[in-house]
């Protein structure tokens, strides 16, 4: 293999695919990236063998061929060398020669027939969607999934096509994220996958282009975007039932400005992190009365509101109103509520795509 390309591109590819590649991996081919030179491109492959990354840039190839060489060691010295250009060849043994200016590297590989191929998706449901709109799906739910490996199904992101409308849903039992959206380019029956969250992380990474091509498969789902994809291995479970969850009515509801309400909370929140993040949220005739205590000290923050139905005392993990907050694109944001201690919807005003539900913590 013998090939030049722009040092620039190849640095932006290597951030795409070098984080699919494993960390701690019992088959060493895993930590390793496989790049193929044809054509006139270069191809670059990331993967743990539940994730994989695939990215093409363009390249002058003097000697089709393909190599494997070290993720992190190849991404972090093509990051600091200098130069416009670089240039790759396999030496001896498997070998990466990389030279760029008057900089002159071997690095040791793999057999690269070892590398394991990018599977086949087969009979998959089809998408196509833009690929602003999809992220800004992406990130008004992530912050919902769990953390927690005990339950595996809500360790990522359940996605449900109906043939027209794409639903994203996101729950770790102490809040729940759904985000809607109606899909004109769709192709095939329906269909539900829960994609893993290291795979939704390298999405997000992908090259920003005009769309987004989702394949939702039985087993696998994958994601094509400009010159680079993400195919990945789908959680297996049953996913809870989540609708049931959700308020169907509410006693109360508020409506506030997004950016002074969550100015407020960020402010409150510095005292509340000593008391396991609580704020106790209170209507006062026209004002809701935002209040924390800790072993740091006290606060006390009065925004405007507009409400309906009677006064009521409600406290919050403040970090999940927060999440909440920054992920909404309006300026107002409603908030409805029964009781105390029973759920409360969080939309955004006049939009009727998003919501969240958040469980109070006890006064």
């Amino acid at each position: 293999m013998k090939v030049s390309c722009e040092r620039k591109l190849l640095d932006e590819a290597l951030g795409v695919v070098a984080g699919a590649a494993a960390s701690r991996a019992s088959l060493p081919i895993l930590s390793h990236l496989y790049l193929e030179a044809a054509g006139d491109h270069l191809r670059l492959v990331g993967s743990d063998l539940e994730q994989w990354v695939e990215h093409r840039i363009p390249a002058i190839v003097g000697e089709e061929g393909a190599a494997t060489v070290s993720a992190r060691l190849f991404a972090d010295l093509v990051g600091s060398l200098s130069g416009e250009t670089i240039e790759l060849a396999t030496g001896e043994r498997y070998q990466l020669i990389i030279t760029a200016g008057d900089s002159r590297y071997q690095l040791a590989g793999l057999p690269p027939e070892e590398y394991p191929p990018v599977p086949e998706l087969g009979n998959a449901s089809e998408l196509v969607l833009p690929a602003k709109l999809f992220m800004e799906m992406i990130e008004s739910v992530e912050f919902a999934v769990s953390r927690e490996e005990t339950r595996p199904t809500l360790t990522g992101i359940r996605m449900e096509f109906d043939g027209s409308n794409l639903r994203l849903v996101a729950t770790d039992t102490h809040r729940l994220a759904v985000r809607n959206a109606q899909i004109d380019s769709a192709a095939g029956e329906a269909a539900t996958a829960i994609v893993p969250l290291k795979a939704i992380q390298l999405l997000r990474r992908l090259p920003a282009g005009e769309t987004i091509t989702m394949r939702l498969g039985e087993h696998r789902a994958a994601f094509l975007g400009e010159n680079a994809s993400v195919v990945t291995q789908l959680i297996e479970g049953q996913y809870p039932n989540y609708e049931r969850v959700i308020p169907k009515e509410y006693t109360r509801r508020w409506t506030l400005m997004v950016q002074e309400f969550r100015n407020a909370l960020k402010r409150a929140y510095l005292v509340a992190k000593s008391d396991s993040n609580k704020v106790i949220l209170k209507t006062d005739g026209e004002k809701l009365v935002i209040s924390a205590q800790g072993n740091v000290g006290e606060a006390t923050e009065r925004v405007d509101i507009i409400r309906e139905g009677d006064d009521l005392e409600v406290a919050f993990n403040a970090k999940y109103l927060l999440d909440v907050l920054e992920v909404l694109n309006t300026e107002g944001v409603v908030i409805e509520l029964t009781e105390s201690l029973r759920p409360a919807v969080f939309k955004p005003a006049q939009q009727d795509d998003y919501l969240c539900v958040i469980m109070p913590m006890a006064l």
